[in-house]
């Protein structure tokens, strides 16, 4: 049996009932962010709010102190993760039991020499009495005077926990190393720094109630004992510190590996520190995410950002230049899954969210060590000795270094951070940036330059509609280093660089959708684009790297999506929005969207809910989304004014600041959201939509990942091969069935997926106008809908596919069109035109602003595309008249 065992086989002789350890993220106690010490999860009975299960409890408790996180890997013994090994009486034995108890676990079960063995007391202090008898108990153990201690209030007394409340002494046992490890003054005893002495464990006597006067004896006295694993596992190695145990031996020999680029000496203080620190961050690390935490940039999220971070830093300080994390949780999860199944069950789950956010961090921590040794040398120059909070908060803000983070790197060069000061420039910052985008709160140069070009060029995105467009190259940017970025004229074969263009089908990066990937080509010369951001609003940049041939400034180029990838972004985005929707119908309205990340292999969408859904419930998610996709409902996108989209009950998620006018996204008559993303023309182009996970996160927050399409059908027929394997290694009638049912049911739903096609939309509006392909003159097509038998068909996203098969039609030249419809009571209308008679002066933006008026609302767009909607269906009529004149009168 390991120590674990020992303790709880120990205590459950002595009448106690043994519980699984609580999580790290606390149940029911807002006023910590983490579970701290082995009482905590207890704190309800020892306040008296609930009834203990038993008079006798112990406990094998994980525990998390952010107090202490710049200690590690400076001294030997300090955690920030740690098991605490703890026995707990709710009015049912006290001192003198707990006593006896601790000091018989030791010496009889561990084996410990009593010699080595030295307590601490409560000495008394104003009217608070020494604690007597504790001493007495411990000398009737057989602990001689000379090693008794008696210690102030400071030391031995704990509570209470707030203003009032139980509280009382406590007493210590602390083992002694020997004086080779000690200081060697006389002196020496348990409250020396010098690490001869190691405090093993803590009793805790709760019998006073403080009423803000005075201090009364409890009717009903508990006990609440503490006991470090890692500490007493030091002990029985003979060792002072907890990083030499066998606790942590797997982990060091594994970093020892991956550190094998290391340039220096792995004796050396740097070297011992840095291992140190990876190796008690990466057991906290995986240990919070298990339990369901996830980083973030605040309350216990920011504290797991801040660990990994700082592990990954001092990862690079001992020459590990890739990701490396995930190789040690491979380490913990093997370790102590035994004791802590729930680590292997979300060992995939924790993976995902530490590789993330360790590639997120690793992308930006070269530059900010740069910008932050050009800090220091600033300050060198100075001769200052203190930060200016305002290089930390640009540390923190643009390149994610946690400001804790920085205040340790620039310690060990001799140099200081008010925190103060930095709290209250970060506090003004917030205020100032109220309203503002997230981009805008980044300050390094590129940032700046990217502002500078958003304000030079106006950028047009066709990606909407087209995949493909002509445009020209505005703009070529290069990266001489990795925090600036420069204007170049030209790009050459193999160079890696940044393309601007007047105008772009490739969608940038925002709202949780991945950027667009794909080509921009002129003649022979290839640049792939591997990604498309949006640093400054307005502006879209592709990055990527020139293939073959070159490319200049001016150049008209060829642009091009990867249409496949696309597609499966779209597929994914539009069933986000499905799946957000059949989690409100089966779990409730009260479910809410807290974020999600649209890829095109895979989606991912974390919700809020108070209630953990049942397996039966997931179910039902899942049929419904794949009913509505077998019903292959019609996805409407239309721009409207926030006012009408919020009549109609469209959904706006983060809190985000919208304009006047919104994009609304539409499926039949059950979905609606406020959306800038890409998006299929119909559900069933979808496919098939499968969960692959539904787990916790966080305090009521949880993340479902999902694929669909190919995805979906490749997933689940490798889950049909592994089953027939099992299957076939089984052997037997039984899990052959099992695994053959299985097989049916994926090959049914492949089928379902080949029989999958889009309806082509319908050309019956062609028939009712007398157009010859080949005719010169301008053509008008102005129809309203809500007097036909389409008109359950044709909603504002079929209108604006309707005009665009049309314009096809005609060779995309000299064609106007007005087509409007009523929508659930509400007017829709659509105008487009084609580019030849925009440049006569017909602007589609405008005119639907000037139709908009007649509906009894608003409308606008671009010059070819626009849309407008209001109250009065009974006025398109009007509307499209109005418009019938001003076109005779520009294009007559």
């Amino acid at each position: 049996m390991d120590i674990r065992d020992k303790f709880l086989h120990y205590f459950k002789g002595a009448g106690h009932l043994i519980l699984p350890s609580a999580s790290l993220i606390p149940q029911d106690d807002p006023t910590v962010l983490l579970t701290t010490a082995g009482m905590q999860p207890f704190k309800p009975y020892y306040l008296g709010v609930k009834k203990p299960p038993a008079v006798r409890i112990a406990t094998v408790q994980k525990c998390f102190r952010t107090s202490d996180i710049e200690s590690v890997g400076y001294t030997p013994r300090h955690l920030t993760f740690f098991e605490m090994l703890g026995n707990f009486s709710f009015g049912d034995y006290f001192k003198k039991e707990a006593i006896h108890y601790a000091l018989d676990f030791l010496l009889n079960v561990l084996g410990l020499d009593i010699e080595r063995l030295h307590v601490a007391v409560f000495k008394g202090e104003g009217k608070l009495p020494r604690d007597q008898e504790a001493l007495d108990y411990w000398k009737g153990e057989g602990i001689a005077q000379d090693k008794i201690y008696a210690f102030g209030k400071s030391e031995n007394f704990w509570g209470p926990a707030g203003d009032t409340g139980p509280c009382g002494p406590c007493t210590e046992i602390h083992y002694d190393f020997g004086p080779e490890y000690g200081c060697g003054l006389p002196e020496c005893n348990p409250e020396c720094g010098c690490g001869r002495f190691m405090e093993i464990w803590n009793l805790v006597f709760t019998q006073y109630n403080f009423n803000g006067r005075e201090y009364e004896e409890l009717p009903s006295k508990n006990i609440d004992t503490g006991m470090g694993l890692e500490r007493i596992e030091a002990v029985l190695n003979k060792h002072p510190s907890v990083f030499k145990t066998g606790l942590f031996a797997n982990i060091r020999k594994k970093i020892d590996q991956l550190a094998s680029a290391y340039p220096g000496d792995r004796e050396d203080e740097a070297y011992k520190r840095a291992l140190t620190i990876i190796a008690d961050h990466t057991r906290a690390i995986y240990f919070l995410t298990t339990d369901g935490v996830i980083p973030s940039n605040e309350g216990r999220g920011y504290i797991l950002r801040r660990i990994i971070r700082r592990a990954t830093r001092f990862g690079r300080l001992l020459g590990i230049e890739h990701t490396f994390l995930n190789h040690l949780g491979q380490i913990v999860i093997h370790d102590y899954s035994q004791a802590y199944p729930q680590l292997k069950e979300k060992k995939d789950f924790a993976f995902k969210v530490i590789k993330d956010e360790e590639e997120r961090f690793s992308t930006t921590l070269k530059e900010g060590n740069r910008v932050l040794r050009s800090a220091l040398a600033k300050l060198k120059e100075r001769n200052n000795q203190e930060m200016d909070p305002k290089d930390a908060f640009r540390l923190y803000e643009t390149y994610g270094f946690p400001v804790e983070l920085t205040q340790e790197i620039i310690k060990e060069q001799g140099f200081s951070l008010d925190m103060a000061k930095f709290d209250q420039y970060m506090a003004e910052h917030v205020r100032k940036s109220k309203g503002q985008s997230a981009f805008d709160k980044k300050i390094d140069k590129k940032i700046d330059l990217y502002r500078k070009l958003a304000k030079k060029f106006q950028i047009d995105f066709v990606g909407y509609q087209n995949l493909r467009s002509s445009s020209e190259i505005a703009q070529i940017l290069k990266s001489p280093s990795a925090k600036e970025v420069l204007p170049a004229e030209s790009l050459h074969e193999n160079q890696t660089g940044e393309i601007i263009l007047s105008s772009t089908p490739f969608y940038a990066e925002k709202g949780g959708q991945i950027g667009d990937r794909g080509k921009i080509m002129l003649n022979g010369s290839l640049f792939e684009v591997h990604d498309t951001q949006m640093p400054v609003e307005g502006i879209y940049i592709h990055k990527g790297k020139m293939v073959k041939g070159q490319l200049k400034v001016g150049d008209k180029v060829r642009a091009e999506v990867d249409a496949g990838s696309r597609k499966d972004i779209s597929k994914n985005h539009t069933a986000t929005h499905l799946l957000h929707w059949a989690l409100k119908a089966v779990l409730g309205k009260e479910v809410n969207q807290s974020g999600s990340f649209v890829h095109n292999q895979r989606l991912r969408f974390d919700y809020v809910s108070y209630d953990a859904p049942k397996k039966k419930d997931m179910d039902q998610v899942e049929e419904i989304i794949n009913r509505k996709i077998q019903n292959n409902d019609v996805v409407r996108i239309f721009e409207t004014t926030k006012a009408y989209a919020q009549e109609i009950g469209a959904l706006a998620l983060f809190d985000e600041k919208y304009g006047d006018f919104v994009r609304v996204i539409e499926i039949n008559n059950y979905s609606r959201e406020l959306c800038g993303g890409t998006h299929i023309k119909r559900t069933g182009e979808i496919g098939l939509f499968k969960i692959i996970s539904d787990s916790s996160i966080g305090a009521n927050t949880r993340r479902i990942e999902a694929v669909t399409g190919m995805h979906a059908f490749h997933y689940l027929n490798h889950k049909v091969h592994m089953f027939e394997k099992v299957a076939d290694t089984l052997g037997g009638e039984d899990p052959l069935q099992a695994v053959q049912a299985l097989k049916d049911a994926n090959e049914k739903l492949a089928r379902q997926l080949g029989n999958m096609s889009i309806k082509e939309a319908r050309d019956e509006l062609m028939s009712k106008f007398d157009y010859h392909e080949d005719d010169p003159k301008p053509k008008a097509f102005f129809f309203n809908f809500s007097n036909s038998g389409y008109k359950t068909n044709l909603d504002a996203q079929a209108l604006a596919l309707l005009g665009d098969q049309i314009k096809d039609v005609y060779n995309q030249k000299m064609v106007f069109m007005a087509l409007g419809n009523t929508i659930k009571d509400k007017p829709v209308l659509v105008i487009q035109a084609t580019p030849d008679l925009v440049k006569k002066g017909l602007h589609c933006g405008k005119l639907a602003k000037d139709a908009g008026k007649k509906l009894g609302g608003g409308g606008g767009g671009k010059p070819d595309f626009a849309q407008s909607g209001g109250s009065r269906p009974e006025a398109i009529d009007q509307a499209l008249d109005m418009l019938n004149k001003t076109f005779e009168k520009l294009c007559g």
